[in-house]
């Protein structure tokens, strides 16, 4: 099981932890361990959260953080995405333009105001263990539309689908006993994110499921701060 956990370490982590060599079983068998990865990446998010500092400077400690421990692999996918989502355009257009690495108005539109939207979320929702069990279960919460929604492409998403979801749902468990809003939050904007790029795409792949992530992590934080305000 060593093997594994590295590999999801590897893969969602800037942590250089991956095997040389992985089987696809590897691959697949990674995703349990999924929502450790996140947790990995919740933890100094959890340390930075007891600093005695003022909100917005913490704030921006936090999202210097949480993108930079994944190697801003999510919000690259997340831009990535936008541009071939977003816009008039055919289909075979869209999936030309996911294929491009350059970013375009869209990118740089959804990048700046999901920056903006993270960082004052942040700001108001900074709970230690919140912060710490948050990052794992947005990371479990793409595996059930990975496993039932169609890949464009083989690639990485192709590598990971069918990997144990129960599994990996036990060790995110304790975010949705903790913070059941939260948790319906994170879930809907996955899905939303899945459902939109299935219906102008036709399928998923890595740089959806980055953006189903990204925004996750965003709507669970949102949810959260919804539900303190609202006496939750």
């Amino acid at each position: 099981m060593l093997r594994p956990l590295r590999l999801a370490l590897g893969l969602l982590t800037v942590f250089p932890l991956a095997p040389r060599e992985s089987s696809p079983e590897d691959f697949r068998r990674s995703t349990l361990f999924f929502p450790v990865a996140g947790y990995a990446l919740g933890l100094p998010l959890s340390l930075l959260a007891l600093l005695p500092l003022p909100e917005g400077f913490l704030a921006t400690l936090l999202l210097l953080s949480l993108l930079g421990l994944t190697g801003f692999l999510h919000l690259d996918g997340l831009l990535d995405a936008a541009d071939a989502l977003l816009g008039s355009r055919a289909r075979t257009e869209r999936l030309r333009i996911l294929k491009d690495p350059h970013l375009g108005p869209f990118a740089f539109g959804v990048g700046g105001l999901y920056l903006l939207l993270l960082w004052q979320a942040l700001a108001l929702a900074h709970e230690p263990l919140f912060l710490l069990l948050l990052p794992g279960f947005a990371r479990f919460a793409i595996l059930p539309f990975l496993n039932r929604y169609p890949l464009l492409h083989p690639g990485m998403a192709g590598l990971i689908r069918g990997g144990p979801v129960w599994g990996a749902f036990l060790l995110a468990l304790p975010f949705p006993l903790l913070y059941p809003w939260p948790t319906l939050w994170t879930v809907l904007a996955a899905y939303l994110v899945a459902r939109f790029a299935v219906a102008r795409l036709g399928g998923i792949n890595g740089d959806v499921l980055g953006a189903m992530i990204a925004l996750g992590e965003l709507g669970g934080l949102v949810g959260y701060v919804l539900w303190k305000n609202l006496g939750g």
